[in-house]
């Protein structure tokens, strides 16, 4: 087949323009919104019941950390910068949690998860990202993340809000308490 000589200058502007699309394409779904943006009702229940926007979490006492995790299959996502409000915090909104109380976050997905009072004061096996071997841990906090490495969490990873385990030593705990795009946190009595 004989190309016209014509048509190259045609084919590549037509290029040009479907390679300056698809970059634009691209960029535009990395792009993180503004804070005004992001979609967020937080129920809170206990004593009684609240819902925090997303205005509402950013303008509690923020608490960051080191903290990772890994999956079922033994991949490892992290250490990770983070920050969030601890998730004590917002339950002592709604009368805080007692020594005889659990809390159970969840997401619109089904997904739950049930934190001990002990796990809320930092009692969890940790993992040394490299080896993967339990180690001890200083401090630890359960926070409701929502900035990781600086940036506003993606869908991908949560957003607006996801659970992470966080301290000073950036271990790893298991991936299963890592709750993504929670929408749901309830204070349970255990008696």
């Amino acid at each position: 087949m004989k190309v016209n000589a014509a048509s190259r200058p045609v084919r590549l502007v037509l290029t040009a323009v479907i390679v300056l699309a698809c970059i634009a394409v691209a960029t535009a779904s990395c792009t993180q919104p503004p804070d005004d943006d992001i979609e967020c009702d937080l129920t809170v229940v206990g004593d009684g019941e609240i819902v925090l926007t997303y205005a509402d979490i950013k303008a509690m006492t923020p608490c960051e950390g080191r903290g990772g995790f890994f999956n079922t299959v033994g991949i490892v996502y992290g250490p990770f910068e983070a920050r969030g409000v601890p998730l004590e915090s917002v339950c002592d909104l709604v009368g805080g949690v007692g020594s005889s109380d659990a809390v159970r976050v969840s997401a619109p997905d089904g997904y739950s998860m049930v934190f001990s009072y002990d796990q809320l004061g930092g009692d969890f096996a940790t993992y040394d990202p490299v080896t993967m071997r339990e180690q001890p841990h200083g401090e630890l906090e359960v926070i409701l993340m929502y900035e990781q490495d600086g940036e506003a969490l993606s869908q991908e990873y949560g957003r607006p809000l996801r659970v992470a385990i966080v301290g000073a030593d950036g271990l790893l705990t298991e991936g299963a308490y890592w709750v993504k795009w929670v929408n749901r946190v309830e204070v349970m009595s255990l008696e």
